[in-house]
């Protein structure tokens, strides 16, 4: 993914279900601002949960899209902090199994729960910068 000046978005899954894994290496540029995954997206509606990495913080962070009316989804303490270094190649792993989600990125977990499911689609995303994805892999129907 390029995007120098937007937000650009990449679906990898569609009909995850509510079991689900989702594993891959990233590496972003120089200059990205942030980067993440979505789940339980609603393509139509631009609905979604979604682990955002902001680059200029350091950290990594579980959020409703859109957070709207506020405060419709209480995040706070729903982050790990992180070294994000242009270059370096980081390995993401999300395990869904209905309303419990958690993130790995290089071993470090994060938990989160999504209780609303506003579809079941899986993506990428990056903003003013690019995202270089390999070994990307969706695995639904986990028993």
């Amino acid at each position: 993914m390029d995007t120098s000046t937007k937000s650009s978005e990449v679906v990898v899954g569609r009909n995850t279900g509510d079991i689900f894994k989702f594993e891959a290496d990233v590496e972003f540029s120089e200059g990205t601002r942030t980067f993440g995954v979505r789940f339980y997206e609603d393509e139509d509606k631009a609905e979604s949960y979604q682990f955002v990495f902001n680059t200029t913080e350091n950290r990594y962070v579980f959020e409703k899209k859109p957070n709207w009316p506020w405060p419709a989804n209480q995040n706070i303490g729903l982050e790990r902090p992180i070294d994000l270094i242009p270059g370096k190649k980081y390995n993401i792993r999300m395990i869904v199994d209905d309303t419990i989600a958690t993130i790995y990125v290089d071993g470090v977990a994060l938990n989160a729960r999504a209780f609303k499911r506003p579809g079941e689609s899986l993506s990428l995303f990056a903003s003013e910068g690019s995202l270089k994805v390999t070994n990307c892999k969706v695995t639904t129907g986990l028993k």
